[in-house]
């Protein structure tokens, strides 16, 4: 039961944000990489990319694509001028906002009918599933 409903749960996640039915006007990975830099602050290209589990030159290249649109830029690590950080730009965090505020809004919505109690479980889970889900990478990495 849990394999079907995961795999049918990502599915229709993965459908409403490459439809026009999307939440926001972020892309997922757009969306995420500015989630992680807001929550986190500036992070060096191989930081985000071992927290998404993304090759150094995927993020680099997506990471890239997000700059030139202006939602993020350059600056050096005040630890090691030679390294470049990633920061998110004010445009970025306004967008992020607007985007978080209807991801927001859509949950809501969809779970309007579960108790504060179910809600809450449902978030405790899913933080442990995500939890689970690092842990047994890293140990198949190792």
């Amino acid at each position: 039961m849990i394999e079907y409903e995961l795999t049918t749960f990502i599915r229709r996640a993965v459908y409403v944000d490459n439809s026009e039915n999307k939440i926001g006007e972020l892309e997922r990975p757009v969306y995420l990489l500015l989630r992680q830099l807001d929550e986190f602050g500036p992070a060096r290209v191989k930081t985000l990319a071992d927290s998404f589990k993304l090759d150094i030159s995927t993020l680099s290249r997506q990471a890239s694509a997000i700059e030139a649109k202006g939602l993020i830029f350059r600056c050096s690590d005040p630890s090691d001028g030679r390294v470049s950080l990633f920061k998110i730009s004010e445009l970025g965090r306004q967008k992020l906002i607007a985007d978080k505020k209807m991801r927001l809004e859509r949950y809501h919505n969809m779970l309007k009918d579960w108790s504060s109690d179910e809600k809450k479980l449902f978030g405790e889970l899913l933080t442990r599933l995500n939890e689970v889900f690092i842990e047994r990478q890293d140990e198949t990495d190792s």
